[in-house]
């Protein structure tokens, strides 16, 4: 009785002090305890939302564990879901349920006493003795009884405050995400471009997160434009990347269900340049759908720089930023889309954003020509046929071969080039297809030829028109056979390449003269890419002036914020007949000359060339300048401004003698499909 009493004020003691179920374990199988004198001491509770049962006890070395009883090994102890007390002896229990003498919390049991937990009836689960010793006076199933009651009524005690805790923990959760959602909802919203954007997103991922890696990922005619933003040194770092293998964002993109990327993942996709990008310092990403009014018009990537598993809570607040992305991002759309007509001023913003025109990389432009061919790339580069791509010089043919080398699934691999323009005729077939050692006099060793380094990849040969022509058969029957031979060797050597070939000059016209094999020009001729002259897609000049002096004048460390009305007007209307690559050279003269922070444009220096066969001395060269005040009932150049202004004036109306496509001399077609390049929406001016 006295053990019984000392055990009492131990319990009342302890009720102050435990609030969890690792307290209770170690409390009961405490030494202390004169009245139960028990081996282990061991319980089990029922979880409700699971409706699993779940073993709390202690192992060998006194330390607490759990161990969830799940359906399948339920079976393992079924007087787990007795609702009654339960006594057996050790022998009974281990030839009944063999599997318990390998469990930690059943080891050397000559007796097993299970008591079940009850409070008003209802069964909170069942408290296990392990080799139970009680005294043998009368009252002892009384006290015993008692002594339960009470483990119960602790267990309940602490069961509530748990829960208690939980639902605390819960809506104080709730407030924080709820005003989480709400700053950045007002943060957002105000924002008027994707750069702005990602840079205010960030600021509040990075605190509540860590996070200091986001992307902004959108669908545009057969591939996806990526822009992403990193924290680097105090500064955020922005990247335009596009991409068409989608094949690891697949349940997102078909599903509109998010798709958790691991450090795995994110190293596989970083091998591969026609994936979605991520910088070094990724190891882990959600991949979320952005979906405004039912429609998806995006996804997000959150990024961390550590391997972690993203929970469920992670999840759902990322679906609810995710919304309210997908709302600012409509929200720029519109902005840009009814920004009202601005006065004139003497010059234009260098720091305007370009962003939504850097198609593919380096390759900027808002113009329909362009766009057309860029098309005709992204349905060329996913087949292995051989592409021949044609243009003047200086419009950037190695860049569209480049795009579509990136795109193919042979991006894992470098792009060979070679420029057969430089090479000698003499040491042409040893660059191409390569030689061994002593093949001809100062091979000292053995050469790996274009061909072989680009196994498995692609090979670019720029200027094919200057192919010598006595080589021009071998190089057909590289492309028939995939078999090529080294000079010195009478052995083939099997490649596997894709070809992109370029030129600028008339092939056709070559094959006519006899200059131009004609069976290996109908072999290269199989998909011909025209690259149009800077010229003829003259509203692209403002994108590419404003794109190479910010990239010059930060090479030059200077600081350059604008460009005259006027000089911008005359560079649109020169012709360019060195294309993308003299107006590069302009801009980089510009910037050398520019002092302060208005970019000093040389017009004086652009002089059209005279017609070829024409000796028209210098003198004679009048500028090609035009006046901004001219005014010509067809416009030379529609940009997107010109677009809104003539939406405003029409109120929104395309077709008809008062459309918008009637007053600028476009027909109704092309109209809307600029509008849509441009992220015009008629519906905005009505």
């Amino acid at each position: 009785m006295e053990n019984f009493e000392s055990d009492l004020m131990i319990f009342s003691k302890a009720l102050l002090s435990i609030n969890d179920i690792s307290g209770v374990i170690n409390f009961l199988n405490n030494e202390s305890l004169l009245f139960i004198d028990a081996d282990r001491v061991n319980i089990i509770l029922k979880d409700d939302i699971n409706a699993q049962s779940i073993l709390y006890y202690q192992d060998a070395d006194k330390n607490f564990q759990h161990y969830d009883y799940s359906e399948d090994n339920l079976s393992l102890h079924h007087v787990v879901s007795c609702e009654y007390s339960h006594y057996i002896n050790g022998e009974e229990l281990y030839r009944t349920f063999p599997q318990l003498s390998l469990h930690p919390a059943y080891t050397n049991i000559q007796t097993y006493c299970k008591i079940p937990l009850l409070i008003a009836n209802q069964q909170l689960g069942a408290i296990e003795y392990i080799n139970l010793r009680l005294p043998s006076y009368d009252d002892v199933e009384k006290q015993f009884k008692l002594f339960n009651n009470m483990v119960a009524a602790m267990v309940e005690h602490i069961l509530e405050h748990q829960v208690a805790s939980s639902l605390t923990q819960q809506l104080s959760n709730e407030h924080k995400n709820y005003q989480f959602l709400v700053d950045i909802t007002n943060a957002v919203i105000n924002q008027s471009s994707k750069k702005e954007l990602i840079r205010t997103l960030l600021g509040f991922l990075f605190q509540r997160f860590g996070m200091n890696e986001l992307s902004i990922i959108q669908s545009q005619d057969g591939h996806y434009n990526q822009y992403s933003g990193g924290a680097i040194d105090g500064g955020i770092d922005y990247q335009c990347h596009f991409f068409t293998d989608d094949s690891m964002i697949k349940n997102a993109v078909e599903n509109n269900k998010a798709v958790i990327l691991t450090a795995a993942d994110i190293y596989k996709l970083k091998r591969d340049d026609n994936s979605p990008y991520f910088s070094s310092l990724a190891k882990s990403a959600c991949v979320m759908p952005m979906i405004f009014r039912g429609l998806t018009i995006g996804y997000i990537c959150y990024v961390k720089a550590v391997e972690t598993q993203f929970q469920s809570s992670e999840i759902e607040l990322f679906k609810q930023i995710s919304a309210r992305v997908a709302l600012a991002m409509h929200s720029i759309k519109v902005h840009q889309s009814a920004i009202p007509h601005r006065p004139q001023t003497k010059f234009i913003s260098i720091e305007d954003s370009y962003d939504e025109h850097a198609i593919f990389d380096d390759i900027i432009s808002q113009s329909e020509v362009m766009n057309k061919v860029l098309e005709q790339v992204a349905l060329v580069a996913s087949c292995d046929s051989t592409v021949l791509i044609l243009g003047e010089s200086g419009t950037g043919k190695e860049l569209i071969a480049r795009a579509i080398h990136k795109m193919s699934h042979r991006s894992k691999t470098d792009m060979v080039k070679m420029n057969c323009a430089a090479i000698p005729s003499g040491l042409f077939e040893s660059e191409l297809f390569g030689h061994e050692r002593g093949a001809f006099t100062g091979a000292v060793t053995q050469r790996v030829g274009r061909f072989e380094q680009a196994h498995k990849g692609t090979l670019f040969l720029d200027e094919i028109g200057d192919m010598p022509l006595e080589l021009q058969p071998k190089l057909l029957r590289a492309l028939q056979e995939n078999e090529i031979e080294r000079v010195g060797k009478n052995q083939l050597i099997s490649v596997d390449v894709r070809i992109v070939v370029a030129t600028n000059v008339n092939l056709l016209q070559m094959v006519q003269q006899k200059q131009f094999r004609n069976d290996l020009y109908y072999r290269l001729n199989v998909f011909p890419i025209e690259i149009p002259p800077l010229r003829e897609r003259a509203e692209d000049i403002p994108l590419l002036v404003k794109h190479f002096t910010r990239e010059l004048a930060k090479k030059m460390g200077k600081t350059i914020t604008s460009i005259a009305v006027e000089d911008m007007a005359i560079m649109q209307q020169f012709s360019w007949p060195g294309n993308v690559r003299e107006l590069r050279n302009v801009i980089e003269r510009s910037v050398i000359l520019t002092r302060g922070q208005v970019l000093n444009v040389p017009i004086q220096e652009l002089v059209p060339l005279p017609p070829k066969g024409i000796d028209t001395p210098v003198e004679s060269i009048e500028p090609q300048v035009v006046r901004v005040n001219q005014v010509k009932s067809t416009p030379a150049v529609i940009d997107r401004q010109m677009i809104v202004d003539t939406l405003i004036s029409c109120h929104g109306v395309i077709a008809g003698p008062n459309g918008v496509a009637n007053q600028l001399g476009l027909k109704r077609t092309t109209l809307l499909s600029r509008m849509q390049k441009m992220g015009l929406n008629s519906q905005d001016y009505r």
